[in-house]
């Protein structure tokens, strides 16, 4: 095992061979230097200070609220995280935060900073985020798919229905869309067009396999204004991802899709379904080593759910697999040996101590058009495709559930 692993952290395997790690790794100097850091989130508190005051006026209110607002991130991070990237110019601590600077950015603590004053009151929530699966159609036959009976049918969007809903939640203030699938890069040029509608207005990111992210058309991509790409690779051995994804060269792909997007210029998360064998095999340790040897930024662990692929199937990970979990969190986010490391997203621990944040702050657009609170907690309130072509004025409100952990934050 231990040949293998070895193996597989540092040659990858592409279309013309095998490359070395010191060929593929990212060259550019995005984890900072420790007093760069420090002044940096010395500067991103000072502008969140000044947007408390600007925003709530009330000297005492401005005071409740920062310590509000600094009291919860400490909660959703479980700690003071201090690591951060410079990438294309601003600066990254979390995929699902703006760059700073940036009026997105202030935009994004504004909205929590009005969500945090009105904390006991009865007031229509904002969007921030919305998850967004723009087609049906997907190469892959992933073990853990939460559309995977949705897959390869019909399209449910036409190219006009997509700007259409880009626009319907620019409107409602959202910051973030992540447009997935099935695989968004099937359908690459009507991508292209709603990245480029989009952009001008809000943070973009795509969620894919890999697939067709071609070095020509992550190039694209950054041009019309995507931020960054979240890459499924759901393990460190070759063999093993190609068999949870249902492809002989998915691995090969997401690889490949991983150096392209960083020679674009563009932010890199990595994302892993951590089930119950892959925890019990000692397996995330290596697969942080060899996110770090890839270059990425962020390394996202989702909890798998008995949804889609996974209905009515025993997946769910137990206390000791949690347990497990929140103690690699916090090694390999806040332990100084682990500082050259990527930062470790994992949204089961704030889910188990604030809530979730599906629903009240982010949607899942499926790729019916059907909306839910969340891709792995199907709770369907309205289908913003009946929506747009009724020329409806208003979106309905939408769910606030979470079936997994009952709290909404």
């Amino acid at each position: 095992m231990e040949a293998t692993i070895k193996e597989s952290l540092i040659h990858f395997p592409s279309e013309k061979g095998s490359l070395s790690i010191e060929q593929i790794q990212y060259k550019n100097d995005l984890q900072l230097g420790k007093l760069h850091r420090r002044f940096i989130w010395a500067m991103i508190k000072l502008k969140i200070f000044y947007l408390v005051c600007i925003t709530l006026r009330s000297p005492a209110l401005i005071i409740k609220t920062y310590r509000r607002l600094i009291s919860l991130r400490t909660y959703v991070w479980g700690g003071q995280l201090n690591k951060l990237y410079k990438i294309s110019g601003k600066y990254y601590y979390s995929q699902y935060a703006p760059g700073w600077p940036s009026k997105l950015y202030d935009k994004l603590i504004i909205s929590e900073l009005k969500r945090q004053a009105n904390f006991s009151e009865t007031v229509r929530e904002k969007l921030s985020f919305v998850f967004f699966a723009i087609t049906r159609k997907c190469p892959m036959r992933c073990e853990h798919c939460f559309e995977w009976d949705n897959l390869n049918q019909k399209e449910s969007f036409t190219s006009e229905d997509l700007l259409k809903v880009v626009d319907v939640y620019q409107k409602e203030g959202v910051m973030q869309i992540h447009f997935s699938g099935g695989e968004p890069m099937v359908r690459f040029q009507d991508l292209l067009k709603v990245v480029q509608f989009a952009s001008p207005k809000c943070e973009t990111w795509v969620l894919t396999s890999g697939f067709n992210l071609t070095k020509e058309n992550a190039l694209l991509l950054k041009s019309e204004g995507l931020a960054g790409v979240v890459v499924s690779i759901d393990h460190y051995i070759p063999e093993l991802h190609n068999i949870f994804r249902g492809h002989k060269n998915a691995f090969e792909g997401a690889v490949a899709a991983v150096k392209n997007a960083q020679a674009a210029g563009l932010v890199i998360a990595i994302s892993v379904c951590a089930t119950k064998a892959f925890l019990d095999g000692g397996h995330l340790e290596y697969y942080m080593q060899f996110a770090k040897e890839l270059g990425v930024q962020f390394v996202q662990v989702l909890e798998p759910r008995m949804v889609g692929h996974y209905e009515n199937q025993p997946v769910l990970l137990e206390e000791k697999h949690i347990v497990a979990l929140e103690k690699q969190f916090r090694k390999f986010n806040y332990d100084p040996s682990y500082v050259h490391f990527p930062i470790m997203v994992y949204h089961g621990f704030h889910q188990r101590r604030v809530g979730c944040y599906a629903g009240s702050r982010s949607i899942y657009i499926d790729s019916t058009g059907d909306v839910h609170a969340c891709p792995f907690c199907h709770t369907k309130s309205y289908n913003i495709i009946d929506l747009i072509r009724s020329k409806a004025k208003q979106i309905p409100i939408k769910e606030n559930a979470c079936p997994q952990f009952n709290t909404i934050a």
